[in-house]
């Protein structure tokens, strides 16, 4: 195992709230008058944080608003000291904390990639060396002469990016600022931070999109109000962190999800959809469905019989939000003859679900097929896929392995003489 590169131990950070100049004068008045002070109301930003990365690991920081992902990263960049603990980081240090970090507003494109790469300690030839290649990443060869406070925010972070990514420092620190950028950059970026890693350097990635992280970090942190929740596998921790998520539905004893409380998708478009839940064979309620049984979902719509031609669908994704598939009605056969209703059930079923076990949510939507969208309910349902023995051997698959557990055949046969 190679040597850690980035050691934190019982770290802590402690933030006095309030007007720091105020509350200072005020109880400085106290103490003259002989009085005890009232003390200062603190926030304890990040409390007892231990943890250590290696050299060439891609190490994720997840966790909700205010969690303290900032201020850890603030810390290990050198730009706020811990109030308790250390961090001690072995290597020249690259960070992109927020758009701007390190440029001089005043100067140019240019000027700032040499300055940048002063600071990490190259020499001239060096910078010169990795210019042209930093420039053609950044794609701004019409702005490199132009100071960086007329670039866009997008600018700043595609030039930044492209200066902490080529003048290759030890430890590369990535806040939420990729997601300034266009799609294409990000995907750069993200291409960019694996050859990063590749070539044996470290990087330390705080994001909130599931998906860069889980596609790119070996381990990662999930914080919680300051303090580690979970360390470990990067699956294993975002699985935590999405169970860990409140969710705003609330079920009632039949197991159903009211969804009055919200506003039309357009104006004066009606709110279809107003309630669903998930049910097992007999109809009795459930959270929960088997890889290769089947998916029921039952849905209450309203005033869908206004409109003959609609269809009522759902969409499941993953815990990284990406759209897995799409059923609907009119894939069913649809509700021909029946008589409808003004406020009717309808169930979708999905036989042999080929999800991996995992978490999982669905949207649901009714809509005129290449007409409109009349209403949709994102994030409707949550529920969770549970393994089974699905190819009847005991191999039961992971979650990592993929999203769509697929069926199929395999043979052996002997080698005769292939080169």
């Amino acid at each position: 195992m190679s040597a850690p590169v980035i050691e934190v131990e019982s770290l802590g950070k402690v933030f006095q709230l309030g007007e720091i100049h105020r509350e200072w004068s005020a109880r400085l008045v106290e103490r003259l008058r002989g009085r005890r002070a009232a003390s200062a109301e603190v926030l304890h930003a990040l409390a007892d944080i231990n943890f250590v990365v290696e050299e060439g690991e891609v190490f994720g920081v997840i966790g909700p608003n205010g969690a303290g992902k900032s201020t850890l990263l603030k810390i290990l960049a050198g730009i706020t000291d811990p109030s308790s603990g250390n961090a001690v980081l072995h290597g020249r240090i690259g960070s992109l904390l927020e758009v701007g970090t390190g440029f001089h507003p005043d100067l140019t494109g240019k000027e700032n990639i040499f300055l940048n790469g002063t600071i990490l300690g190259l020499r001239r030839r060096e910078i010169l060396d990795e210019y042209d290649r930093i420039v053609d990443f950044a794609g701004l060869e019409a702005f490199m002469d132009t100071p960086v406070k007329r670039y866009s925010s997008g600018m700043q972070v595609r030039l930044a990016f492209a200066v902490a990514a080529h003048l290759r420092p030890e430890i590369l620190l990535i806040d939420e600022v990729l997601a300034v950028g266009d799609m294409a950059f990000q995907r750069k970026c993200l291409g960019a931070m694996k050859e990063v890693a590749g070539g044996g350097r470290t990087v330390l990635f705080v994001s909130h999109n599931m998906a860069a992280v889980g596609s790119l970090c070996h381990r990662t942190l999930l914080l919680r109000q300051g303090r580690v929740a979970a360390l470990g596998p990067t699956d294993q921790v975002i699985e935590t962190y999405i169970h860990s998520i409140d969710d705003p539905h609330t079920a009632d004893n039949q197991g159903f999800v009211a969804f009055h409380e919200r506003k039309p998708l357009f104006a004066h478009s009606p709110l279809l959809v107003r309630a669903a839940r998930l049910v097992d064979d007999q109809g009795y309620p459930v959270t929960a469905a088997r890889t290769g049984e089947s998916l029921r979902v039952e849905v209450v719509v309203e005033g869908l019989n206004q409109f003959p031609s609609a269809v009522v669908g759902l969409t499941v994704r993953s815990v990284f939000d990406q759209k897995i598939f799409h059923f609907n009605t009119a894939m069913a056969g649809g509700f021909g003859s029946a008589r409808r209703y003004s406020r009717e059930h309808v169930r979708l079923e999905v036989q042999d679900l080929p999800l991996m076990a995992g978490a999982y949510s669905l949207d649901l939507l009714a809509f005129e097929p290449g007409v409109r969208l009349i209403d949709r309910v994102d994030g409707a349902l949550s529920f969770d896929v549970v393994e089974t023995d699905l190819y009847g051997g005991g191999y039961r698959g992971e979650a990592r392995e993929g999203f769509i557990a697929v069926r199929g055949t395999c043979a052996l046969w002997p080698d005769e003489g292939t080169p």
